[in-house]
């Protein structure tokens, strides 16, 4: 395996660039004392070095992995805990994490070890191809905080494995091992613990060998498909809704002070 840093400066980046064989970049998440959450720094370098990678003609296919044990833990609570609904809605938060995913034409292959978390899972939900160990834990954790998945979980989720399973995922919070994933049709490739990033180039290998053109148009259309079922803008103003609220104040900080919450009755 051959894999070449582009930016071996030796300092601390929260997107780790490399290039596999020429023809695939791999992007990975480096907070690895933050599980890899997702910042808004490191979702601006993300989104910046996926511009990169879909500019460079070589590359034929881009891999996302996350660096350590975990693929990442999800959004970073410290920065939830100082937005409200208004703030939400006025940075529209996690749209650009959305909107520039979907605007990679190439391939783009989640590896993941470990856990993906919240909106960790859904950036490997983002993706069109997941590769997976068996003892993965995909999670949806958001109801224990007082919030809902906001980067298109209900609708992704609930489309791979059926609305019952995707109740139990986000109403209650359960989750899904990446054997089951696979027999779900939700993870692509399932691979032995610690080749999540090899299972991920040798497909991205077999993408190099087709037209490159081709590989966009299709995803294109199967995308379209997709998008099609879904209503994103709509779980994202629920997600909005939610911040701000009595409840999401309590669930944010019982989880930074490490307590259980105190939720309030509904009525």
């Amino acid at each position: 395996m051959r894999i070449v840093m582009d930016n071996p400066t030796g300092t601390e980046v929260l997107i780790l660039a490399q290039t596999y064989q020429t023809s695939a970049r791999i992007l990975t998440l480096n907070r690895p004392n933050k599980r890899n959450a997702l910042c808004q720094a490191l979702i601006d370098e993300l989104l910046r070095q996926l511009e990169i990678a879909l500019a460079a003609p070589h590359i034929r296919a881009i891999v996302i992995a996350g660096s350590g044990a975990i693929f990442s833990a999800g959004a970073d609570i410290k920065e939830i805990a100082q937005l409200d609904g208004e703030t939400a809605r006025q940075k529209r938060y996690l749209e650009d994490l959305c909107h520039g995913m979907k605007q990679v034409r190439k391939p783009i292959i989640a590896a993941v070890e470990g856990k993906a978390l919240g909106g960790g899972f859904e950036l490997a939900l983002m993706a069109d191809f997941i590769v997976a160990t068996p003892t993965v834990e995909f999670r949806l954790p958001e109801i224990s905080i007082g919030l809902i998945p906001g980067a298109g979980g209900t609708q992704r989720v609930t489309a791979a494995v059926g609305k019952y399973r995707a109740m139990n995922m986000i109403l209650l919070n359960e989750p899904l091992s990446g054997h089951k994933a696979y027999q779900l049709g939700l993870v692509s490739k399932l691979v032995e613990p610690g080749k999540a990033l090899t299972g991920a180039l040798e497909i991205a290998e077999k993408l190099a060998s087709h037209s490159a053109s081709t590989l966009m148009v299709a995803k294109e259309a199967i995308c379209r498909a997709d998008e099609l079922q879904h209503d994103h803008e709509f779980e994202r103003s629920l997600y909005y809704s939610m911040f701000g609220t009595r409840d999401m104040v309590e669930g944010v900080t019982a989880f930074l002070k490490k307590r259980a919450p105190v939720w309030r009755a509904p009525f």
